[in-house]
């Protein structure tokens, strides 16, 4: 999985150099704004370190300069000496910007050996396996689960990395997410624009990539409840994950695997940029009579666009 740390030296590293490997292509600040979506100021500020260049920034500046030098082959030396030049910050994994030729090549370079074969062992129900010491499982999570994404999570500083992390994985799965509409229509309420803004950002690249579905209708109970009622209607249907900041919810969607016929659901949350599972802990012979006693959720009487997933 990728190092964090290599990551963001690459990033600081582009951005230390960026007014340099402008010029080199011979872009004007509006044109190289242009041809990676972004605006005039937002580069300049970029330029002179006003603001800190995101990962979102880095892949798309990454994939004009890889266009940029396979088209202009005899300037590519010149490009390397500026990014791999003496006095850039180095970490003991990070020797060059480049696998061959290519920015976004080093930047995808861990998911290359990602392995075809799941171990079967681990599919049910068996989450002590998830720990945070272990490599984020995320790719593996993207092949056999539904995933179910709380849009309050977009929101913190951790989305950034980890919302890329996921567009490849998705993508290499052939799968999509899931984010509940009552979960963005919360977000929208008790938010900051800010906050908001930056959450509707990554759905909106989720979509654009075609690795996300909206479900639900404005009708639909709140998300905690739309969430326990949609994971036990389909418990027993796929294999489920909820990828939340809120450990109460993540708790009663992991009691969920304790009914016989749940195929087995996992709850994760993000740490600096990296996916990290909940515990699924074992209820007592009490707890679990207790818990058979309670309704999942106080189902609404309408629930709309549900129907399959």
């Amino acid at each position: 999985m990728p190092n964090q740390t290599a990551r963001q030296l690459m990033i600081e590293n582009l951005q230390d150099s960026l007014r340099l490997v402008r010029h080199l292509m011979e872009f004007g600040v509006e044109e190289f704004a242009e041809a990676i979506g972004v605006t005039r100021q937002t580069v300049n500020n970029l330029e002179t370190k006003k603001t800190k260049m995101s990962a979102t920034q880095y892949i798309a500046i990454a994939a004009l300069v890889d266009n940029y030098f396979a088209q202009n082959e005899r300037m590519l030396p010149a490009l390397k000496a500026i990014l791999d030049s003496d006095g850039k910050d180095y970490g003991e994994e990070y020797e060059t910007a480049f696998r061959g030729d290519s920015l976004l090549r080093r930047w995808f370079e861990d998911f290359i050996d990602f392995p075809d074969d799941t171990d079967d062992d681990v599919a049910d129900n068996d989450f002590e396996d998830f720990s945070d010491d272990n490599e984020n499982p995320l790719w593996d999570l993207a092949q056999d689960y539904k995933i179910f994404i709380d849009a309050e999570l977009l929101k913190t500083a951790a989305a950034d990395d980890f919302v890329f992390d996921l567009m490849a994985a998705l993508d290499f799965a052939d799968g999509k997410a899931v984010i509940p509409l009552r979960s963005i229509e919360q977000l929208k309420a008790e938010t900051t624009l800010e906050e908001f803004a930056q959450a509707t950002d990554f759905i909106q690249q989720m979509n654009e990539h075609e690795v996300l579905q909206i479900f639900g209708e404005e009708t639909d109970s709140d998300f905690r409840n739309t969430i326990l009622t949609v994971f036990e209607r389909f418990r027993n249907k796929y294999h489920l994950c909820l990828i939340t900041p809120d450990e109460s919810l993540a708790r009663e969607v992991l009691k969920l695997n304790h009914a016989e016929d749940a195929l087995g659901i996992a709850a994760a949350f993000v740490e600096d940029g990296m996916l990290k599972f909940y515990v699924d802990e074992e209820l007592s012979e009490e707890e679990v009579t207790a818990e058979g006693q309670k309704p999942v959720a106080d189902k609404p009487e309408t629930f709309s666009g549900w129907s399959e997933l």
